[in-house]
């Protein structure tokens, strides 16, 4: 059962993983000061990652690792909400548009783009939080 829970978490994982290398070379480009936090958590939640693809080896987990593991996943799928609502509220961007157009977008989309500054701040929080616990 705890392999199948550990696969699990990876699996959630992998989506998130995916998603932020993505907005890597996307929007946050853009986003200067927010490039190196959304390293910082995607370099974490590989590490995370990999010490649960370990734990699938294992028979049984004690109930630190556990706890651990279920905290991992919940996490994944938070952040990857966090991202979705960002896409969906910043989109692509078009480059047949010009400045006027672009500039205007910028503007609309600033409420979106500071609270997803915030959200990453938050989320490395997390990310630490949570991997301070494993390491204890």
């Amino acid at each position: 059962m705890d392999r199948i829970l550990v696969s699990a978490s990876t699996g959630a994982m992998n989506s998130v993983l995916g998603k932020l290398a993505n907005l890597m070379g996307e929007e946050f480009a853009k986003l200067k000061n927010l490039r190196k936090e959304v390293k910082f958590v995607s370099d974490e939640l590989a590490s995370m990652k990999d010490a649960l693809e370990g734990l699938s080896y294992l028979d049984e987990l004690d109930p630190q690792t556990k706890r651990w593991r279920d905290i991992v996943r919940e996490m994944s799928y938070d952040i990857e909400e966090i991202i979705d609502d960002f896409m969906q509220n910043i989109g692509g961007t078009d480059k047949s548009d010009g400045f006027v157009s672009s500039t205007i977008r910028r503007l609309k989309t600033l409420r979106s783009r500071h609270r997803i500054a915030r959200q990453i701040e938050d989320v490395k929080k997390l990310v630490l939080e949570t991997s301070a616990r494993r390491q204890s």
